[in-house]
Order: structure tokens, then sequence, then C-alpha cells
């Protein structure tokens, strides 16, 4: 069964050469780069300088995200770990990676989620961490980590993979996705979403310095009960410098054209609106703007243009709605932008933008090519949590959501803006 599953993952049943181009290629950025300093249509997920050289074994990450196949994670976790897993689930513990015939350890493995969370005798979504330990490995393929999403709250098993290609469309620094296959001491543990790791080998592929300040917006928004608090805006890399933070949250104390331009002198604007344009073609109605306080999204303070930048995180629950999405945007950012008419102009263009960009590259078309590709696997996953009737009428409304997106657009905020 195992050679039967692994053999199937390179099948042209599952989809071998039916991409017409991989994640990595996509050149379709709205604008030139202006999200960061890095081109995104030629990161491979490293810099020159980070490659190792295993003799056999590809020089950087890019064959992870290649969507010809599947790639097939194998991992040993000893009873011991496997305990750890159960009594601190969110605290790193020892394991071994296997992939490709080489053995990679130790490294950190934990479980990760708030409500997706599932016990990891389940099926938990978790984390890689490469250089957690002294006599571990330090990299693999370039990067410290790893994240593998369990899709808990996705039953169409795709929404991720094709969310993020969407907002790497629209311009906007994302993780790359992809599915992987993931077996457990010699079983099989199930299907996941392969994705980056938002860190600060992420953040050089995307920015001219990738040493500033990044916080995970939780719950949170830009007034002064929570921009000062870490349960509300959580730092993760660079300094806790929250100066950026405040000012916009400062601005935003008022309303009109001043206050817009007074938080521009921290907010990167045009960035803000092609993330917001991405969730909005990607029904992202779960992450920040769209709700306040909002989640499911990074913010980074970009040195290089002394603004902050917003990143996408958790998208496993998009294409679920298409409704008065721009009513939906009640967040502080989106909401005292749509008071101008100028600044609401300026992301339902980038809508429209976003829209293009997906229509070209057939994004419709694209989702059934993942659909296609994943579903033995689906089929064969031990662990999923939804039927294979759901799955399948899910992944089936999603993609009827990405025929009608235009309509959808037109109708909820009518034609594109002149200018």
């Amino acid at each position: 069964m195992l050679l039967l599953l692994m053999a199937l993952a390179c099948s042209p049943g599952s989809g071998k050469g039916s991409f017409s181009r991989p994640v990595d290629g996509d050149s379709g950025a709205v604008g030139d780069g202006a999200d960061g300093g890095v081109d995104p249509g030629d990161w491979t997920g490293v810099r020159d300088d980070e490659v190792e050289s295993i003799t056999g074994l590809p020089n950087d990450s890019s064959v992870l995200f290649n969507e010809d196949e599947l790639p097939v994670f194998e991992l040993e976790i000893s009873d011991d770990s496997l305990a750890n897993l159960r009594t601190d689930p969110y605290e790193y513990t020892e394991a071994t990676l296997i992939w490709q015939g080489v053995r990679f350890g130790p490294i950190g493995i934990r479980t990760k989620g708030e409500n997706s969370w599932r016990p990891f005798s389940e099926k938990s979504s978790f984390k890689l961490d490469f250089n957690r330990y002294d006599e571990g490995p330090d990299r693999f393929l370039g990067l410290k980590g790893l994240t593998f999403q369990g899709m808990n709250e996705d039953y169409s098993m795709m929404h991720e993979r094709v969310a993020y290609r969407i907002y790497r469309m629209a311009g906007v620094p994302a993780s790359r996705a992809h599915h992987a296959v993931v077996y457990v001491n010699g079983e099989l543990y199930g299907l996941f979403t392969l994705l980056d790791t938002l860190d600060d080998i992420f953040l050089k592929g995307w920015f001219e310095e990738p040493l500033g300040s990044m916080w995970e917006q939780h719950d949170g928004d830009f007034t002064d009960d929570y921009v000062q608090n870490d349960l509300y805006f959580q730092h993760e890399v660079g300094e806790d410098d929250r100066t950026s933070l405040q000012a916009v949250a400062d601005a935003l104390e008022s309303s009109g054209p001043e206050a817009l331009a007074a938080a521009g002198e921290y907010l990167d604007w045009d960035a803000f609106h092609r993330y917001w344009a991405g969730s909005s073609i990607a029904m992202n109605f779960d992450a920040y703007p769209f709700r306040f306080a909002g989640d499911d999204c990074h913010v980074y303070f970009d040195p290089a243009r002394g603004k902050l930048v917003y990143l996408p995180h958790g998208t496993d629950e998009t294409f679920y709605y298409d409704d008065n999405f721009e009513g939906r945007a009640t967040g502080h950012l989106s909401a005292r932008c749509r008071e101008v008419p100028e600044c609401r102009d300026a992301w339902a263009n980038r809508v429209y933008d976003t829209l293009e960009l997906a229509e070209s590259e057939d994004i419709a078309g694209y989702a059934q090519e993942v659909a296609d590709q994943i579903r033995p696997w689906v089929e064969a996953d031990p662990n999923r949590n939804y039927s294979l009737s759901n799955v399948n009428a899910y992944q089936a409304d999603m993609i009827s959501k990405l025929q009608n997106r235009r309509a959808s657009v037109v109708y909820w905020i009518g034609e594109r803006p002149e200018g």
C-alpha cells in the first residue's frame, strides 16, 4: 500500500504535467515588485548563500512546491515525543524527517491551530523546526521551518493552495502553498497543505531588508486598546518596536483624507489595498479587515520603506461565502478607507486588477486541476475530517464561485472605478 500511494503522488492521474506553470513561476503580480525588493516570481525560497549541498538531492526548496507532483514526507517520532505532543502540544519535541531517503534530525515538531486544533493522535496541523537543536540539521533545503496544515476547517481540502496563489497574483507577500503526503512511523498520517513558515527566511525572499519587526494580528485592530498589547499584536520577528502601530492608531482616531495621509506615513496603503483585494477575490472573510477585531494575518514593518505591510495566513476558511464583501470590511483600516472615495476606489481598482489576473491565469481551471491531483490522496487519507461526498461538494462549490467571481464583484462593488 505504501509503495502504491507513493507512486500515485507522481502518477499521470494525480496531475503530473497538467499544470501550465508552477507557482514559483508566477510573474503576474500587480505592478513591479511593489511589495518588496525581491521579485516574487524569481524567489525559490532560499538565497544562494544558504543552499546546502547534499549529493543526489535538490539544492533549494522550490522542489517541494513543484506542482507536477506531491512531495512525500516521513516522520519518525519516538514514544516519548508522542507523549510530549499529547501533554504539551504547543511545545516542540524531537522527531526525525525522512525525505527522498535522507534523514534529517533531530528536528523540532509541535502542533498548531486554535479552533482548528486537533490532537496529534487524530490529524493535527503542525510545524517543523530544523534549527531547534544544536545537533540538528539547522536547515532543510535552505529553510528553517515548514508548516503543515491539516485542513481541519476546510471541507474542500484545497482552499489554502488556491487562496495563497491569488494573494501572490495580487503582489502580496504570501507563502508558497502545495499539498503534501505525510507518514508517521511508517503509517499514512494524511494529506496536508504544505506552506512556507513566516519567519526571517520567508522575509528575505520578499523584502530588501528582512530585519524589521513582525507581529501576528490576533483579534486586534488599530486602536489604543490593542496595539500595545502582545495578546492582540503578538511579536514574532525583529525588535518589538510598536511606534508604527501606535502612529497608525493615533492617525485613525480622526477620519477623512488627512487622517489617511497621517496613517500613510507608517502604513503602505497600496500594499494594504493589494492584501485587501486578494482577500476579496479569495473570499477570506474570516480574516482582517473583514471583521473587527481581526486576525489571520501578520503585519511587517519594512525598514526599506519605513512602513507596515500586511501578510496573509490562515486561509483555510476562504471561498465559503460570496456576499456583500465590501460591507463585511469592518476593520478599522478598511472602514476609514471606505469613508474617503479616493481610497475606496483605489481598493476597488486593485480588486479588479487581481480579478483580471485570476481570469487570465484561469484560476477556476487551476482549482479543478488541484482537485483532480489530490483526489487519490483525499480518498486514502485515514484521518480526514469529512466524508468524500462533502469534500466533492465543497470543491465543486468553490470552483463555481471562482467561475462566477466577476459577476459577483460587479454586483457587490459596482463596475471598475474610473482613473
